[in-house]
């Protein structure tokens, strides 16, 4: 039986995602006024990491986006920054076509081509895949996204880890928030998840920086929503 404190953490941590995931897409739609950063150097900041986390997203073997400048990112005053992209997975399962040259793979999707580097990450996840076969609850395509999707969440805390303390401007009890929007993939739908978002606290990560935490205990303290 799940307790009361249990209970009420999760519906908060439930309310805080939904809101930013709201004002996230909002923003990005340009359809509500948000005040701007305190200051130009917050400002410059914000700016500065979301040229990183669209680096990371446009690097990934992973996530799939549609180019340069997915990502958006705002400040909330009393609860810190946010920065948003949508993605979905390289692999989106049967309706891609693969094709091998030159030791990197292509896939092609309606007319458009990705370039996946280092194929044999590729095989492993099919042995893994038929590993797994006898896992009733995805198929064998979708087992493979699961994977995609794991390493593509992995990515997304190393930039926590490596570039986290990069808005120097928050304050401690304030939150880096990176929130995606995810689609086109089996693999979401059957497992129902079109939201992820993963936090941390400011502190936290200045904390890690100054070599006040280890890695593992950051990587504890960095909260998973995702529904």
């Amino acid at each position: 039986m799940i307790g009361k404190h249990t209970r009420k953490g999760r519906v908060r941590g439930e309310v805080v995602l939904a809101i930013a995931a709201l004002l996230a897409g909002l923003i990005v739609s340009r359809a509500f006024a948000v005040e701007p950063p305190p200051s130009r150097k917050m400002e410059r900041q914000i700016e500065v990491m979301e040229k990183i986390v669209d680096q990371v997203l446009i690097d990934s073997p992973n996530f799939l986006v549609s180019g340069r400048g997915t990502t958006r990112g705002l400040y909330v005053q009393g609860y810190g920054a946010i920065f948003t992209f949508a993605a979905s997975l390289v692999n989106k399962g049967s309706d891609w076509s693969f094709d091998f040259k030159d030791g990197f793979k292509i896939l092609e999707d309606d007319g458009r081509r990705v370039i996946v580097l280092d194929p044999d990450e590729w095989e492993d996840d099919d042995r893994d895949a038929d590993e797994d076969e006898d896992d009733p609850r995805l198929s064998r395509g979708d087992r493979v996204q699961e994977r995609l999707y794991g390493r593509g969440k992995a990515e997304i805390v190393d930039v926590f880890l490596d570039y986290g303390d990069t808005i120097t401007t928050l304050d401690d009890g304030e939150w880096v928030a990176v929130v995606a929007f995810l689609r086109d993939s089996s693999y979401f739908t059957e497992a129902r998840i079109s939201r992820l978002a993963l936090r941390a606290k400011a502190a936290d990560l200045r904390a890690y920086a100054s070599e006040k935490i280890s890695e593992e205990e950051m990587v504890k303290r960095i909260r998973e929503d995702e529904y």
